[in-house]
C-alpha cells in the first residue's frame, strides 16, 4: 500500500440479489485529503460508504483500510481498525433519552477503561471543537438541527480517528447552517490532520470542501479527481449534475 493512501480500493462490486450496485470500483484516498464520493440519486454513493468501513461485504475486490485489507480480517482485529475511524451518519443518530455529554462519550464508554473524570474532560474538548461546551448538560430535542449535526460531529471525533466519513452532512440543514457546518469540517480537518470521506449531493458544500471528487454513475466510477479536471472533462452526466451544460447553454 502506497503510504500517503489511507484507503485503498481494487474491483470493488457490490450487489444487491441480483442486480449490481457497484461495478468493478477502483480508487485510492489520501492522507489528510477531503475526498467526496457523488453522483446521481441511485449511483452507489451511500452503498460503497457502507463497504469501507464494513457494514457491507462485496461480491468481490479489495478494500485497504490504514493498511490492513479489512476483508481478510478476523472481526477483533477489524474493531481495531474501527476505533481509528469515525462516522456520522445521516440523521446524527442522537438518543434522546442522554444528554448531550452521554452521546459524545458513548464511544470512550464503549471502547475504553478511561475513568469517567478523564471521558468527561475529553468530551467537553471536542464539545468545544465544535463550538457547543454550553451544549453539555442538554438534551438532543433542545438542540437545532445543525447543532445535533455538530453533536454527532463530537462524537465521531472522540476517539481522535485517523479517518472521518460522512454520509450526507448537510441534509435537512438551511444553506446558511449548511455553510457553517462545512466552515466547521474544513476547520477541523486543518487542526486535526485527519482524511475526510463525505458523501452529499448539496453541490454549494462540494465545491467549499472537496479536494477530490468520484463520480458514480449507475455503480461505475466515470470521474475520479479534482472539480477543475471534471470541468474540464466535458461528460455530460457530469456537467448537468453540476450545472456547466445549462450554464454554457445560456451565454
Amino acid at each position: 500500500m502506497n503510504t500517503r493512501n489511507v484507503i485503498e480500493i481494487k474491483d470493488l462490486t457490490a450487489k444487491y440479489d441480483d442486480r449490481v450496485i457497484l461495478n468493478k470500483i477502483s480508487l485510492d484516498i489520501k492522507k489528510g485529503e477531503i475526498f467526496v464520493i457523488l453522483g446521481s440519486s441511485g449511483g452507489g454513493k451511500t452503498t460503497l460508504l457502507k463497504h469501507i468501513i464494513g457494514l457491507l461485504r462485496p461480491v468481490s475486490g479489495e478494500i485497504t483500510v490504514l493498511g490492513k485489507d479489512i476483508l481478510k480480517m478476523e472481526l477483533e482485529e477489524f474493531e481495531d481498525v474501527l476505533k481509528k475511524i469515525g462516522v456520522l451518519f445521516q440523521g446524527g443518530a442522537l438518543l434522546n433519552s442522554m444528554e448531550v455529554w452521554e452521546n459524545v462519550a458513548m464511544p470512550l464508554e464503549q471502547h475504553t477503561k478511561l475513568p469517567e473524570s478523564t471521558i468527561r474532560n475529553i468530551v467537553k474538548q471536542k464539545l468545544s471543537l465544535v463550538n457547543l461546551r454550553h451544549a453539555y448538560r442538554l438534551f438532543p430535542s433542545e438542540l437545532s438541527g445543525g447543532m445535533k449535526k455538530r453533536v454527532a460531529l463530537a462524537r465521531a471525533i472522540v476517539m481522535d480517528p485517523e479517518i472521518l466519513f460522512f454520509d450526507e452532512p448537510s441534509a435537512g440543514l438551511d444553506p446558511i447552517t449548511a455553510a457553517e457546518l462545512d466552515d466547521l469540517i474544513l476547520d477541523l480537518q486543518k487542526k486535526l490532520g485527519i482524511t475526510l470521506v463525505v458523501v452529499t449531493h448539496e453541490l454549494e458544500s462540494i465545491k467549499r470542501i472537496a479536494d477530490r471528487i468520484l463520480y458514480l454513475q449507475k455503480g461505475q466510477n466515470i470521474f475520479c479527481g479534482t472539480i477543475e479536471q471534471a470541468k474540464a472533462l466535458g461528460n455530460e452526466e457530469i456537467d448537468r449534475f453540476f450545472g456547466w451544460k445549462e450554464k454554457t447553454k445560456n451565454i
